[in-house]
């Protein structure tokens, strides 16, 4: 299933499942369903079930065209960020003549940003006012819908409710010189995430596990201003999802409507490539991000 969060004419943001016909706005359709993101994934055992009978009956829809969609998830519980693909990392140390720790490879290591600046796809985003060099970073974000602490990977899918696009956009000025003092990125992230379109439920990429863990064979395309930049494809990933919730878990609670970030995948920022071959980010431009299965997520810079 494939859920968002949308707004009409007045300005009331809707929480919605896609179909064939269009958006169901479901707590319009059943009072008893919840009429927000977070609220539904805390109840998901629950509402699942109630939702998709909802939408077999549903007798109003709403066209995509009629709406504004919104982050799919825009109050996530917590926003864990790491860094899953080696490629990316590989490619930015060595663009900074750095070669990669090999505790690199061996832990999956996160930060936390700011889960209170979602935005959602076709959003405008301003640089922070002291940015000169504003980026993207191309992800898959991942929901927690299950509570749970110490999760083995074997039971890590067990946890998820769903899969969306991410686009963590990024003042490297900022970020760069914080990160000298061995902390952040912190306010080199955080002014803006972009999400969406969709929130896809877990079970929609049971057929394309690949390898060990939980790897998907999901083909990715990266465009900048109408222009190809890069294809990938997920399966690349080195810290598989799994890894990341196990990780993530370690003697802490994990609760539903927390969002954890797949890192960048490969070829997916500016920082990953020869300097100066792809300029900084500048006003009017347009970065679209495709994941096959999940939708594509565009954003403009201010």
């Amino acid at each position: 299933m494939k859920f968002a969060t949308f707004v009409k004419e007045d300005k009331e943001p809707r929480f919605g499942l896609l179909t064939g016909e269009g958006l169901v706005d479901l707590h319009e359709a059943d009072a008893s369903i919840p009429n927000n993101a977070l609220d539904f994934i805390r109840m998901s055992d629950e509402m699942l079930p109630r939702a998709e009978r909802v939408a077999k009956k549903a007798l109003g829809f709403h066209d995509l065209a009629d709406v504004k969609l919104l982050a799919p998830l825009p109050n996530p519980v917590s926003f864990r960020d790491f860094m899953g693909f080696s490629e990316h990392h590989e490619s930015c140390r060595r663009n900074k003549n750095q070669t990669v720790d090999p505790v690199y490879y061996q832990i999956p290591v996160f930060y936390f940003s700011n889960a209170n600046v979602m935005i959602g796809p076709d959003s405008t985003v301003r640089a922070p006012r002291n940015c000169n060099k504003l980026d993207f970073e191309f992800e898959v974000g991942f929901v927690i819908g299950k509570k749970g602490r110490d999760i083995t990977k074997e039971r890590a899918l067990d946890h998820i409710f769903g899969y969306t696009i991410i686009n963590d956009w990024s003042a490297r000025d900022l970020q760069g010189e914080e990160m000298k003092v061995m902390l952040g990125p912190a306010k080199g992230k955080d002014f803006a995430t972009s999400m969406g379109p969709f929130l896809v439920t877990k079970d929609e990429w049971d057929s394309h596990r690949a390898g060990e863990g939980l790897r998907y064979n999901r083909k990715t395309v990266l465009t900048l201003n109408g222009k190809k930049l890069r294809d990938n494809n997920l399966k690349t990933i080195h810290h598989d999802f799994a890894s990341m919730i196990a990780r993530a878990s370690e003697d802490v609670d994990l609760f539903p409507g927390e969002l954890l970030g797949s890192g960048t995948i490969g070829g997916g920022c500016i920082l990953e490539y020869e300097p100066g071959s792809v300029p900084w980010l500048r006003k009017g431009d347009c970065v679209e991000m495709e994941v096959e299965g999940l939708g594509s997520l565009r954003g403009f810079v201010d």
